[in-house]
């Protein structure tokens, strides 16, 4: 009998022991579960950190960029303005002068043969290298949504105006072309035409065409100068809030990296 209970409690010591094995193994193997786990998600994050670092840095390398070429945009339209206000109050002053009540049409031919000057400045060709790269690759899309939607509306807007002055421009030139095609002018060195030529054009001329021509010319110059000064104004003053929120904007961004 004694014999039969020690079988019995070695068999129980043997079940016991076997759970217990098996109750560890599983408790290992569900830890080493749990580390693996554990491993991934640190490596997604720390992968997800890295993108957003590589992220942030394109951007604020893009931004640099736009900077830049606010600042190369500021330039050249301070450099180009007084040129533009010259030619603006040239014309303003002509017109005036035909617009007096002793005016005669001796006072418009002298005007439209030796003073006046059908030549406009050149539009300026922005830089929106910049700008566009942040719209093509939707980087522009992380910014804050102050500084995206300030640039958008600035660059939209400055567009805007660009193809307004362009259409003009356009308009200018046609007229232009038919009027170097009539007459001759000795206002700038370039179109130093010679003196019998000269002679010979304005010997016997239309003084209604004239007239009219000067006016058409006078006032496509006038409407193109409205439109360029506020193209060059918009896009002056908003440039320097622009880069001031860029400044403002990659200020914060560096202490973020």
């Amino acid at each position: 009998m004694i014999k039969l209970f020690r079988n019995i409690r070695k068999k129980i010591i043997a079940e016991n022991s076997s759970i217990i094995r098996n109750t560890n193994y599983l408790k290992y193997a569900l830890g080493e579960i749990v580390l693996v786990v554990i491993g991934i998600l640190i490596a997604l994050q720390i992968n997800n950190w890295n993108e957003y670092r590589k992220t942030e840095a394109k951007i604020s390398n893009l931004l640099v960029a736009l900077r830049s070429d606010l600042v190369q945009d500021t330039l050249l339209i301070t450099e180009q303005f007084p040129f533009i206000i010259a030619q603006y109050q040239l014309n303003e002053s002509l017109r005036a002068r035909v617009a007096k009540p002793n005016a005669t049409v001796d006072t418009l031919i002298r005007i439209m043969r030796h003073e006046f000057n059908p030549n406009w400045s050149n539009q300026i060709i922005y830089n929106t290298n910049a700008y566009n790269s942040l719209n093509q690759t939707g980087l522009i899309e992380n910014l804050s949504d102050s500084l995206k939607t300030n640039i958008k509306n600035f660059y939209n807007k400055k567009f805007s105006f660009s193809k307004r002055v362009e259409k003009t421009t356009y308009d200018y030139r046609e007229k232009i072309t038919s009027y170097v095609s009539t007459y001759t002018f000795g206002s700038t060195k370039i179109h130093d035409q010679g003196e019998l030529i000269d002679s010979l054009v304005w010997k016997n001329i239309n003084p209604s065409h004239l007239a009219a021509t000067f006016q058409g010319i006078s006032n496509f110059k006038r409407i193109l100068f409205m439109e360029t000064k506020d193209e060059l104004e918009y896009s002056l003053n908003n440039s320097r809030n622009l880069l001031a929120q860029i400044n403002n904007y990659l200020k914060e961004h560096d202490k973020t990296l």
